[in-house]
């Protein structure tokens, strides 16, 4: 055990020690702020302006003014809004495509026959809008048709119209929680969350071992370790002082994102409280100070009541327990590749079978965001090559203690197998030079006595 720990204290130290970790720790943090607070910036500043030309030549949402010169929205509150971003004209004539291109609107919109009962128009630009932009002009678009429809055809009042609709939409209620808004799939993106920082970390520092063994193997420098040391005990140290390396940097990116995310959120906050003002002031919004305020308050409290019912002292034992058992039993797996290779170039035959599970456990934990209680879910909740990551989206959402039960002792029962399976591989391969394995070899080392 003293040998393991002093390979655990030199893997450790040697890339702790490195200018590339220390600037990576502190740098990584303010990159991914800054890549992400830069896009909410631009798209806060975001000063494009669209002008919109639309085709009617049918008459539907426009029709002549009073003096007959020009042509006019027969509905003009959905078009006559103080909108930075947006202006509107009208036309009978369909301009061709050249003209267009020579013209000074961003976007045409052709209105035909066929856009009356089935709600289809051509959209022609220059320049892809952006998502809040192309939303905001179909829901200009789908009022005034809708209107046009409801007026002319059906001959009703549109007030009226409006106060005899109904939209259906669901308060999810568990039967065990009746009185309580459901908020499941909410929960299960906390747990995707979880599950991604494990995928991500499984994945770099498994490489990284796997790549330290065969820079030690081709180097030679092993052949001097393991005149001293057990080839497993050299694994096990090498796997486990990398993993503390990548749990430190880990633990440090939290605390420096956590710091950045506060100042940055705060910023904006200021920014988008003075932009919410300015929009009052105009009177663009027509909900009151007092009623934005407590519909803020219930919004708040609403998602702070969800946010709550996660069990977290259970979820952070977990996410320790699988982010330190999925970590283990790859970088073993990592570890014997490394050892049963010369180069980078021949690990990719041995990289699919491991990473295959991963990456399945990650597309898993995706789907199970729309359906969080599915068997498939259940099912690979407890398979140890994808549990570290799935199982986070079911602990939050809230499984049950025998389930969770099961897919630790599966974890654990793995980890122990796949232990020994590598350094069955790794004993023999760590010696071998210049002759490409193969899995009937590996399967050879496996059973190998001496």
């Amino acid at each position: 055990m003293n040998k393991i720990w002093l390979i655990i204290k030199r893997e450790y130290l040697s890339r702790v020690r490195k200018k590339s970790f220390i600037v990576m720790t502190f740098l990584g943090p303010l990159l991914f702020a800054g890549l992400m607070f830069g896009a909410i910036a631009l798209t806060l500043n975001d000063a494009t302006e669209y002008d919109v030309l639309i085709a009617d030549p049918n008459g539907l949402i426009t029709e002549y003014s009073e003096n007959g010169h020009h042509l006019v929205p027969r509905f003009p509150e959905r078009f006559n809004k103080n909108s930075d971003h947006l202006r509107y004209a009208f036309t009978k004539e369909v301009q061709s495509i050249e003209e267009f291109k020579k013209g000074l609107y961003n976007v045409m919109i052709e209105l035909d026959d066929q856009s009356i009962n089935n709600g289809q128009c051509n959209f022609i630009f220059k320049k892809f809008p952006a998502d809040d932009i192309r939303s905001e002009i179909r829901s200009d678009l789908q009022e005034s048709l809708e209107r046009f429809r409801v007026t002319d055809n059906l001959k009703l009042d549109y007030e009226t119209y409006k106060r005899a609709r109904i939209n259906v939409s669901f308060v999810e209620k568990n039967v065990d929680k009746m009185g309580e808004k459901d908020m499941t799939q909410a929960k299960a993106v906390i747990g995707f969350g979880f599950a991604i920082l494990i995928y991500m970390f499984i994945f770099l520092y498994g490489v990284q071992v796997m790549r330290g063994v065969i820079e030690e193997k081709t180097n030679r420098i092993v052949e001097v370790i393991v005149s001293s040391v057990k080839p497993f005990q050299l694994m096990m140290g090498k796997v486990i002082g990398i993993g503390m390396v990548g749990l430190t940097q880990f633990l440090m990116w939290i605390a420096l994102s956590a710091a950045v995310a506060v100042v940055g959120m705060l910023f904006f906050q200021s920014k988008v409280a003075g932009g919410a003002a300015v929009i009052e002031n105009a009177q663009v919004i027509s909900v009151g100070v007092g009623q934005a305020e407590s519909m803020k308050d219930l919004m708040n409290n609403e998602a702070i009541n969800w946010f709550f019912e996660i069990n977290w002292p259970l979820m952070i034992f977990l996410f320790v327990f699988y982010f330190i058992g999925g970590y283990m039993l790859y970088g073993s797996m990592f570890a014997a590749i490394g050892a049963a290779v010369d180069s980078d170039a021949d690990t990719q035959q041995f990289m699919m079978p491991i990473t295959l599970p991963l990456i399945f456990g990650y597309i898993v934990s995706a789907m199970m965001i729309t359906n969080p209680e599915s068997a498939a879910g259940n099912f690979f909740a407890v398979f140890p090559l994808t549990s570290p990551i799935t199982m986070m989206v079911k602990a939050s959402i809230g499984t049950q203690i025998g389930l969770t039960l099961l897919s630790m002792l599966m974890l654990v029962l793995a980890f122990v197998f796949f232990i020994w399976v590598a350094g069955r591989i790794y004993r023999i391969g760590i010696l071998m030079y210049g002759k490409k394995a193969t899995y009937p070899e590996l399967w050879k080392w496996m059973w190998y006595k001496g």
